[in-house]
């Protein structure tokens, strides 16, 4: 059981990987085109626009589909309930959204953010109405049905923004592009699922006692996250906020792209454990030990590149970006094992925990990104992030520690080699940089990548010999590539 489990964890994380590296290609392209025809300014006003419903959206996420993906043998009154549930959430939000539009806009005192922040609250009204049907795709493992639906969904939306943005040279061009990608989403939703939900609240009872603690976690978390756009949004510069936020996406792109693939598949595969914590501890911490083995040279090497990964990829009017970049890939790496984390504890079924961690994990950014800004402005708020999010992790880890889900032991056994490596990739970068000529920065970025992915995996080849490792996340990593090549 234990190794099926793990083969469709493996084949979900797969479909999860080239969904999300799908997605983000798209993003990453459309970033490059964006980035050279709108300004930071531009990027700084929809960042406004799009806070508080971003944050409305994240403080009433109640975890439904992930009540339904743990619940095993989960009626049609459970997903008629989810549904109608969902439905009421989307026009509530949509409804408070629109009436607050006024008050947003006098707020950032910028009359332009009230007809955007309508735009939007139709847009998200417009997704409370998906077919619940689509669920199955993720509760089932059929990982590809979901990758079709969330890349016919992005693509419509990817060739909206770019058409508007190249033709018109507007911020309009975001907008827009969510409701059209919206509207795609909510007609591929009942063409490729034939579940007809209906009204319907017989199951609340059930589904509140689970969703409540995702629901005060999700509370908890998103003024957690958000508390760091609120600072940037009244003490920084709408130029300094844009680029921010584009380094904030950039830097933790590698890490997340990583640990979100994993986490969304893990779920349903460890639920199946959650009655036996030997079993569950050992498919669960093999799969951090998986996860981290790749994240942890990704976030170092983002770090250390900074500078020129901002110059290739956004351009040099976007240089300022670069100090937050250098930051936030640390900040990534944290959030690969809180994605991880709150899939263990949703599967054990200790949401309760969540909600609790959430709650330390904002009293600490209440003190320690103040303090930063005040001790070092702009850049002591981002280390501030960094802090808290790393002081997040510990607490995480102890927790789950202490539950039995999660060994201490297989992790320094499957990464501490990894760690070594990193180090030296790191060492070799940060002295490469001092000598490189940087005429051209995408040939130097290209060989900085290469170099830097040579030395760490020849490292790695190396204390694997010295140490006879055998059962180790390189070795799995070195087999998987093999079979593939064996196969071809």
């Amino acid at each position: 059981m234990n190794d099926n489990i793990g083969k469709q964890i493996a084949r979900g994380t797969f479909w999860t990987v080239f969904m999300r590296l799908s997605i983000r290609l798209l993003g990453v392209i459309s970033l490059l085109i964006l980035a050279r025809i709108l300004l930071p300014e531009d990027y700084g006003l929809i960042a406004k626009a799009v806070l508080i419903g971003g944050f409305l959206e994240l403080i009433t996420e109640l975890g439904f589909s992930a009540a339904l993906i743990k619940t095993q043998n989960a009626t049609k009154q459970d997903y008629d309930t989810v549904w109608t549930l969902s439905v009421l959430r989307a026009l509530i939000l949509g409804g408070v959204l629109a009436c607050s539009a006024p008050s947003i806009a006098i707020y950032f005192v910028e009359p332009k953010i009230e007809t955007l922040v309508y735009f939007y609250a139709f847009a998200n009204i417009i997704t409370g109405f998906n077919n619940v049907g689509i669920v199955d795709f993720h509760k089932k493992m059929e990982f590809d049905k979901d990758f079709t639906f969330n890349v016919i969904k992005k693509l419509s939306s990817f060739f909206t923004t770019i058409f508007i943005a190249v033709f018109w040279q507007s911020y309009w061009a975001f907008p827009v592009g969510v409701l059209v990608g919206n509207i795609t989403a909510l007609i591929t939703s009942y063409i490729m699922s034939s579940y007809r939900p209906s009204i319907s609240f017989s199951s609340f009872n059930s589904i509140f006692y689970f969703s409540k603690w995702i629901f005060l976690y999700s509370f908890m978390k998103a003024l957690s996250e958000k508390m760091d756009a609120f600072l940037m949004s009244k003490l920084a510069s709408e130029s300094e906020l844009g680029l921010y936020t584009v380094g904030k996406e950039v830097s933790t792109m590698p890490s997340l792209e990583l640990a979100m693939p994993v986490a969304r598949a893990a779920l349903p595969g460890l639920s199946l454990l959650n009655h036996d914590v030997g079993k569950f501890n050992l498919m669960y911490s093999n799969i951090l030990v998986s996860v981290l083995f790749l994240a942890i040279p990704a976030a170092l090497g983002v770090s250390v590149l900074a500078t020129e990964i901002t110059f290739v990829l956004l351009g040099e009017a976007w240089a300022g970006a670069a100090p937050f970049i250098e930051v936030l890939a640390l900040v990534g790496l944290t959030q690969v094992f809180g994605a991880c984390s709150v899939s263990s504890l949703i599967a054990y079924d200790r949401p309760d925990l969540l909600g609790k961690v959430s709650i330390i994990t904002l009293l600490v950014n209440i003190v320690v990104l103040p303090v930063g800004y005040f001790l070092a402005g702009i850049s002591g708020l981002v280390l501030g992030v960094l802090v808290a999010n790393f002081i997040r992790m510990c607490i995480l880890i102890f927790l789950q520690r202490y539950l039995g889900i999660l060994s201490l032991t297989i992790l320094f056994q499957g990464l501490w080699r990894v760690v070594i490596a990193t180090t030296v990739m790191y060492l070799l970068l940060v002295a490469l940089l001092l000598w490189i000529n940087n005429d051209s920065m995408l040939a130097s970025l290209i060989f900085l990548i290469a170099t830097g992915g040579a030395v760490f995996f020849t490292t790695l080849l190396l204390l694997c010999l010295l140490t006879g490792c055998k059962n180790g996340p390189e070795i799995k990593f070195y087999h998987l590539i093999k079979n593939k090549l064996i196969a071809r």
